[in-house]
C-alpha cells in the first residue's frame, strides 16, 4: 500500500475538524483537492474513512484506526526532520516542556538549573498549563515532555514518575472548623470551596468521594486553574481548598492555610515526566535521564 504522507497530514486535519471546507480553509487548500485525497487513501486501504453527520462528517471505524497510525507517523515525520533541522544548525536543539501547576512550584527552579548545567546548547521553552491541555499538546506533537500528573497505566504515553504527591483540605488556620475536635466529611458539606475546574483530575476525584457518602459535590465559589498560585487569596477568604501537600509546605506569605486532616479526603497521586512512546528526539531522551536521575534526588531533599 502506497500512500503519501501529504495525504496522511491532510487527513488528520480533515478528521479533527469534521469537514471539508473547514479543513480546506486551513490547509489553503480547495475543497475538490481534499476529495481526492480522501479517495486515495480510501482506495488504498480498500474501505470507507468517513459518513456523514449532519452537515459535517465523522469517522468510520476503519477511519479511526488509520486515525491513530496517521498521528504516529506525522509525529515521527516531524521529530525526525527537526533532528535533521538541528544538526543542520549546528546541533543547538530545541526543547519544548509543559508543566502543571504543581510542579511549576516545586520543581521548574531546579529543571532550570539542571537544564542550564547540562544541556547548555539547547533551547528550552517551557509553557505552564493544567495537565489535561499539554496532554492535548503533547499529543499533536507541540510539546516534548510534560512535568505533572502522571498515571501508571497510560496506554497513549509514557510516563516517570518523580514525586509521589499528597492532596488534602486546607483552610486559613483561623477557620471555624478548626475549633472542632474532629471534622467529618459531613462537615464540609455546607462549605464554600476553592476548586480546581472540572476537567481536573483531582475535582473528578473529589466530587466522586463525596458522591460515595450520598453528600452533593463541594460547592465551588471560585473555580481556578492554577490553585498553588492563589493560596495567599485563598488564605484571606475563609474558604476551603484541595491542595498538595508539598504545596503547603512552601507557604511563604502569611496568613497560611493548614491542613484538616481528614483521612477520607486525602488523595495519593504521582508526579513525574510524560513523553511519546516512540521516536523521541535526542534532546528528550537526555532530559528524560537527567530527570530521573537528578530532580528526583532534589524533590526528596525538600
Amino acid at each position: 500500500m502506497n500512500v503519501d504522507s501529504r495525504d496522511l497530514r491532510y487527513f488528520e486535519v480533515i478528521a479533527e475538524l469534521g469537514h471539508l471546507r473547514l479543513a480546506a480553509e486551513q490547509l489553503h487548500l480547495s475543497q475538490p483537492a481534499l476529495s481526492k485525497c480522501v479517495r486515495r487513501l480510501e482506495s488504498a486501504v480498500g474501505a470507507r474513512l468517513f459518513e456523514r453527520e449532519g452537515r459535517g462528517i465523522r469517522l468510520t471505524a476503519v477511519g479511526d484506526a488509520l486515525l491513530q497510525q496517521a498521528r504516529r507517523l506525522n509525529l515521527m515525520t516531524t521529530n525526525a526532520l527537526r533532528e535533521i533541522q538541528e544538526f543542520a544548525a549546528g546541533g543547538a536543539g530545541v526543547l519544548r516542556i509543559g508543566c502543571g501547576p504543581v510542579m511549576s512550584e516545586l520543581m521548574l527552579p531546579a529543571v532550570c538549573e539542571i537544564l542550564t548545567r547540562n544541556m547548555p546548547n539547547v533551547k528550552v521553552t517551557i509553557t505552564v498549563g493544567m495537565n489535561y491541555i499539554l496532554r492535548d499538546e503533547l499529543r499533536h506533537g507541540n510539546i516534548d515532555a510534560i512535568l505533572g500528573l502522571v498515571t501508571d497505566a497510560d496506554e497513549e504515553f509514557s510516563s516517570h514518575p518523580l514525586l509521589t504527591d499528597t492532596v488534602v483540605i486546607a483552610a486559613t488556620q483561623t477557620h471555624r472548623l478548626f475549633r472542632r475536635k474532629n471534622v467529618s466529611i459531613a462537615d464540609l458539606a455546607d462549605e464554600q470551596w476553592v476548586l480546581p475546574v472540572q476537567q481536573v483530575a483531582s475535582r473528578v476525584w473529589l466530587d466522586e468521594r463525596f458522591k460515595a457518602y450520598g453528600l452533593p459535590p463541594p460547592k465551588a465559589r471560585m473555580e481556578v486553574n492554577a490553585t498553588p498560585l492563589l493560596l495567599p487569596m485563598i488564605a484571606h477568604s475563609g474558604l476551603v481548598c484541595f491542595v498538595s501537600r508539598h504545596i503547603l509546605a512552601r507557604q511563604l506569605q502569611a496568613p497560611y492555610l493548614k491542613e484538616l486532616p481528614i483521612e477520607t479526603l486525602t488523595m495519593q497521586r504521582k508526579l513525574g515526566l510524560t513523553t511519546g512512546r516512540t521516536a523521541l528526539p535526542p534532546a528528550v531522551l537526555r532530559f528524560v535521564s537527567l530527570m530521573e536521575s537528578e530532580a528526583s534526588d532534589f524533590v526528596h531533599s525538600q
